[in-house]
């Protein structure tokens, strides 16, 4: 087994990273489990890897688990389905991580080094950590950001309240039979009906 280390980005002005190894022979729901932790992160949100290149392009998806988005007879392969070396094809090797979609946290993952395992070591772990990591639930406040928090459209009490004799227009003239009887129905010509 070969070890690889990850340095993992947070796409926040933070810039808050953490240097992460892992076995090659663990899987991508490992890595995941992995650099929720690191960052304090402990929802249970959705989230996807995409293998990247070298540009941070976004290739084929590993999902946490199947949405049904894919296309027709084509089922993804699940993060706890897919071994970190099944897609290491060169030795600067990115991914880039999506965490949460309606906050949308996103994460470049590159490959920094590749090694041995050390003896008695447990994997994946944290061996580089860099500035404070982001609130989780920070980016609620983006999503309120500029909804104000009373209706505007909301009538107030005050235009709701009639004066007297104000607005009868609304709801027929009863001295003229357009009342309505106890039934509800107006009064008149319409009685012949009921």
């Amino acid at each position: 087994m070969r070890i690889y280390r990850f340095r993992v980005l947070i796409d926040h002005p933070s810039e808050a990273f953490r240097d992460i190894e892992i076995g090659s022979e663990q899987s991508f729901k490992d890595l995941h489990t992995a650099i929720k932790d690191a960052f304090g992160f402990i929802g249970q949100e959705m989230a996807c890897f995409y293998v990247s290149d070298e540009e941070w392009g976004k290739g084929p998806e590993i999902p946490l688990a199947d949405l049904g988005f894919a296309e027709e007879g084509q089922v993804p392969a699940l993060m706890d389905q897919v071994l970190i070396s099944d897609h290491m094809r060169s030795t600067s090797q990115r991914f880039v991580y999506a965490y949460d979609f309606l906050h949308l946290w996103m994460f470049m993952v590159e490959l920094i080094h590749a090694g041995d395992p050390e003896p008695g070591v447990t994997y994946p772990r944290v061996v580089l950590s860099m500035k404070e990591a982001p609130d989780e639930h920070s980016k609620e406040d983006d999503l309120t950001a500029g909804i104000e928090p009373d209706d505007p459209y909301a009538l107030g009490e005050e235009e709701h309240e009639y004066e007297e004799g104000e607005g009868d227009e609304h709801f027929g003239d009863e001295e003229e039979g357009g009342g309505h009887d106890e039934f509800g129905h107006g009064g008149g010509e319409d009685d012949a009906f009921r």
